[in-house]
């Protein structure tokens, strides 16, 4: 029986992961998966080692006091895997754990694979020759990625994103609108506060206070949020009873769903952004948290922009109000005047249809072939 050690740590990363593993299933039968993962992941059949959620953490606050718990997990994992002999190992992001993991079991003889390539164009380029040390191949999501990787000798594809491949080029709003049960004409606002729950608690307050500056312009608009498990379900709730919003409704699941019907989206920098872009919408990023987690990245940050939309396509074409320009002052005038603003509502859509071709491919058959006689 075939035998795939994979792991991810965090939904976005259980998401793609988890549409690796259904392909994979679909070409071979006899197959397992160990690791550790989301409830995506667990559906495709991984057995986790233990609670993906013990990974996703935010911000230096969150990372520094669970260091000595990382490293024990850390630790008893690459045992286990090292006992369980698998055929290859596919680190799916979340670098600063996968790295090392891939490192201990590439020096023990077990292939290594990392999916989806960390951002050394962004920081950290030196890191690029010490990622040589722990994996044999990279799977890049970024057309750009693929040069940088292989002028230090690593083995690197380009595979497209798979968000590109699973979101149409061409979506009916109207479709979806009615699915949710929403009037044609209405002005709806998508909300994404993130889905780690230091994001939540860093932004779910401005967010609502967003929406009620939004409702004095605009005292019909319906705002969605997107909610990706029972525990981030609870937290909003919780603080929607101490800010009370108008035609305000979480939804659990259905991020793609919400995007499609929304006519804009204020959300939490991160892989949201570049999700948003594929719908072909327009969006303000946001990003409050700890000054000193800010000022460390402003040191060592080489580029000026933090959502994926600006960086890839390298202009600023994108609202991102950052620490003090995220207020519910700032960000329902911002939204106002893009609503407003037809010009730079059809050039963002021509924009992002670019985006969305370039970044589109067959992604989990790309990776299929070339782990595929690794497999026993």
């Amino acid at each position: 029986m075939a035998k795939i050690a994979i792991l991810a740590g965090e939904p976005s990363g259980d998401l793609i992961a988890s549409q690796l593993m259904a392909y994979i299933r679909s070409k071979i039968k006899d197959i397992e998966f160990i690791g550790v993962g989301g409830p995506l992941m667990k559906q495709e059949g991984l057995s986790s080692f233990f609670d993906y959620s013990n990974l996703s953490l935010y911000g230096i606050f969150q990372v520094i006091p669970n260091i000595p718990k990382l490293i024990f997990l850390r630790y008893k994992l690459i045992k286990y895997l090292q006992n369980e002999k698998p055929d290859i190992f596919i680190g799916v992001d979340a670098p600063d754990f996968n790295f090392y993991v891939e490192k201990k079991l590439k020096q023990k003889g077990i292939p290594t694979f990392h999916y989806v390539a960390p951002s050394v164009w962004a920081w950290r380029p030196k890191r690029v020759h010490k990622i040589k040390k722990s994996t044999d191949y990279m799977f890049s999501i970024f057309p750009h990625e693929k040069s940088l990787f292989e002028k230090v000798g690593i083995k690197t594809s380009f595979v497209g994103h798979p968000l590109a491949n699973k979101i149409p080029l061409k979506s009916n709003m109207y479709k979806y609108r009615k699915m949710l049960k929403l009037n044609r004409k209405e002005l709806v606002i998508a909300i994404l506060p993130g889905s780690r729950l230091g994001e939540l608690k860093a932004h779910t307050d401005v967010l609502l206070k967003t929406a009620q500056e939004l409702l004095k312009a605009h005292p019909n608009a319906r705002f969605l949020i997107p909610v990706n498990n029972d525990k981030n379900m609870n937290f909003i709730n919780g603080r929607i009873r101490n800010n009370p919003t108008k035609n305000l409704k979480l939804i659990k699941g259905k991020v793609d769903e919400i995007l499609s019907s929304s006519n804009i989206a204020i959300a939490a920098s991160g892989t949201a952004s570049l999700q948003i872009a594929l719908h072909k919408k327009p969006m303000i990023i946001i990003y409050k948290g700890s000054w000193i987690s800010y000022f460390i990245w402003k040191m060592v940050s080489l580029i000026p922009n933090v959502s994926l939309p600006n960086i890839l396509l390298n202009e600023n074409i994108v609202p991102e109000m950052l620490q003090h320009r995220a207020t519910p002052a700032l960000l329902s005038k911002k939204t106002c005047e893009i609503i407003k603003d037809k010009r730079y509502l059809k050039k963002i859509e021509s924009k992002f249809y670019k985006l969305h071709k370039n970044l589109k491919s067959n992604t989990s058959s790309l990776i299929f072939k070339i782990i595929k006689p690794y497999l026993k």
